[in-house]
């Protein structure tokens, strides 16, 4: 069976679309700016609570030293170290082979006062590693040696080493406060010998994302020294969001029950300014009022927090400051006064990589708040060139739970800003003003799109000559020849007439070559079209974009403009040879236009009048 040219390019735009569905992840976000939840404070993980400059120490753990010679702590260590390769039918005896060996080098009186200590530490870490779930006793009898130790432990490698067993032994048994207190503290202190990532890591698994009912509950207990209370305070404050199961919000009941929540931060923070007023924690008492003011949806309290620090505070240029500022304003409906915190933070040297991204998406929706196209584009083409040199495609962009700042990798928003929403004036600007920034390609070749949806198919040429897009350029200029004929103001009717049904027979065999923006799109226009849902926006503001979406539409559908030159033609020729020509190639323009298109009822109604009039 011989398969049509047509039908190939089918089954290949076709295998493009679930390789685009299937290997990316279909990112279908668009102005995610104007939800309020874009604009809650960053979230936190653990390794923003860690302080610079750290002093750690790396000596090995109690037991791990090699075993030399045959003394009682040698062969305690030697045994020690071959617990991992107990028999597991024969475990009682070679756990009381275990115990005669910490005896042994107890009863050694030649010990020193540090040999002694390790081996009181060997015994409880013995004890741990014997217990389990199913077996919790060893587990309980660790725990309390590491306690009692901690009480009269001298050496520091060893304190150190026993306070994270100890803070593991509290994880076991679900104490989330103790365990994780320890750990901050440890990830802090100078002179510890736990590991930077495992602290991490331990604090990861300790609270997850923002430690959850746990935390909720034992709030309070975080607040007897700053360092507690700010890191309680940011994580559990953490923005909950699962795109998956749709925006934040939820019923009515599950808000009320978050307001009261935040209610009660607000309460701890007020009854302990004294405490976090030393700044000596993660962050200073006024982030955490904003912290707290814009989760409860609140961003006037927010302004009023930041109009009280003084404007030499260095806490003006920490990107967690500036952000929430630019929130407060955006969602109090000060736009412009949203754009240069925002700024501030695109620039800081102190932002990392994803806070300059949701700054320059945020300054998208401030531009095309204040009605600036040619900084919206700017940024909207930044955020898109860095988006793919930094790999930042997501492999299921619906699961973001790590990420409270979600910015549109769809890259929609810079395709409808550059096909419809821009003015071609501002597109003509920006080239002006940033000729040489990184990516202008798609900036150029969309205005000439637009140039040649208003018939002017010599500058359009210009310009797809100046980026080689060739193929492009010639359809230009063939183009600029059969519309200045269709135009002559010398030609007799006929004449006219004829020149018009060879440009719309010119466009009906350029489908998607002409006016559509093929650089742009892939398949996917239509999900960018949400005018008629898009709840976001002001009734104005909505009207506007079902406007826009639909003149874009009409534009850009090369067999919707040739029919209607061809309809305009059988009207003024009539029952002539070109008359009827007309009719036939505008009735096969109207069974092929692409279903994005729209306009159903009329291109049926268009189509039962034209073989009507055929018929006669």
């Amino acid at each position: 069976m011989k398969i049509s040219r047509r039908a190939l390019r089918f089954f290949g735009l076709l295998l493009l679309g679930f390789g685009f569905v299937f290997g990316c992840g279909f990112d279908d976000t668009l102005r995610e700016y104007l939800d309020a939840h874009f604009w809650l404070p960053f979230s936190k993980q653990s390794w923003h609570f860690e302080r610079k400059n750290v002093k750690r120490i790396s000596a090995p753990y109690a037991g791990m030293v090699k075993a030399v010679g045959t003394s009682p702590l040698a062969n305690l260590r030697r045994a020690y170290q071959q617990i991992p390769a107990l028999d597991p039918s024969n475990v009682a005896s070679e756990t009381a082979l275990l115990r005669d060996a910490v005896a042994a080098a107890r009863a050694d009186r030649s010990l020193t006062p540090r040999e002694k200590e390790e081996v009181d530490l060997i015994d409880a870490k013995i004890d741990m590693r014997l217990g389990q779930a199913s077996e919790p006793e060893p587990l309980r009898s660790s725990k309390g040696k590491l306690e009692k130790f901690l009480q009269t432990a001298q050496t520091p490698e060893f304190l150190s080493e026993a306070r994270g067993w100890l803070a593991y032994m509290y994880f076991l048994f679900g104490e989330q406060t103790a365990a994780g207190k320890i750990y901050l503290d440890e990830l802090n202190r100078d002179g510890s010998n736990l590991s930077r990532e495992t602290l991490l890591t331990s604090l990861r698994m300790t609270y997850g994302y923002d430690g959850g009912p746990a935390l909720r509950e034992h709030l309070q207990e975080y607040f007897d020294t700053p360092e507690h209370a700010a890191f309680a305070i940011q994580m559990v404050t953490n923005p909950r969001w699962d795109r998956s199961i749709g925006r934040q919000g939820g019923n009515a009941k599950q808000a009320d029950q978050e307001i009261q929540w935040y209610k009660r931060v607000v309460s701890l923070l007020e009854s302990h300014r004294a405490l976090l007023n030393s700044e000596r924690g993660a962050n200073a008492l006024a982030l955490l009022f904003m912290r707290t003011a814009l989760g409860m949806g609140d961003p006037s309290t927010a302004l009023k927090t930041a109009a009280m620090i003084p404007r030499a505070s260095e806490i003006r240029q920490e990107p967690d400051f500036m952000w929430m500022l630019a929130s407060a304003h955006f969602l109090s409906r000060e736009y412009a006064a949203a754009e240069h915190p925002l700024l501030d933070l695109f620039h800081s040297s102190h932002s990392s990589e994803n806070q300059k991204a949701a700054a320059a998406y945020g300054l998208c929706g401030v531009y095309r708040k204040t009605g600036n196209p040619v900084e919206q584009i700017r940024f909207a083409l930044w955020l898109n060139t860095a988006v793919r040199a930094g790999n930042m495609y997501l492999s299921n962009p619906s699961v973001i739970e790590d990420q409270s700042v979600y910015w549109a990798i769809s890259g929609w928003d810079l395709d409808l800003l550059l096909d419809s929403e821009a003015p071609i004036e501002a597109l003509q600007a920006f080239l002006m003003k940033y000729p040489a920034v990184p990516d202008v390609g798609p900036v150029k070749y969309s205005l000439a799109v637009r140039l040649a949806r208003e018939n002017r198919y010599e500058e359009a040429a210009q310009i797809y000559e100046s980026i080689h897009a060739s193929l492009r350029a010639a359809r230009m200029r063939r183009l600029a020849e059969l519309y200045a004929d269709s135009m002559r103001i010398d030609s007799n009717v006929q004449q006219t007439q004829e020149a018009k049904y060879k440009l719309a027979k010119f466009l009906s065999a350029n489908p998607e070559r002409i006016y559509f923006n093929d650089a742009l799109w892939q398949g996917v226009q239509r999900y960018a079209m949400t005018g008629s849902t898009e709840s976001r926006l002001t009734g104005e503001e909505r009207k506007a974009l079902i406007s826009r979406e639909r003149k874009l539409r009409d534009d850009q559908e090369e067999r919707w403009r040739a029919y209607l030159i061809l309809r305009d033609v059988v009207r003024d020729s009539g029952k002539t040879a070109v008359g009827r020509n007309a009719a036939q190639l505008a009735l096969g323009c109207l069974r092929r236009i692409s279903g994005r298109f729209g306009r159903q009822d009329e291109i049926r109604k268009a189509d039962l009048e034209l073989s009507s009039w055929l018929r006669r």
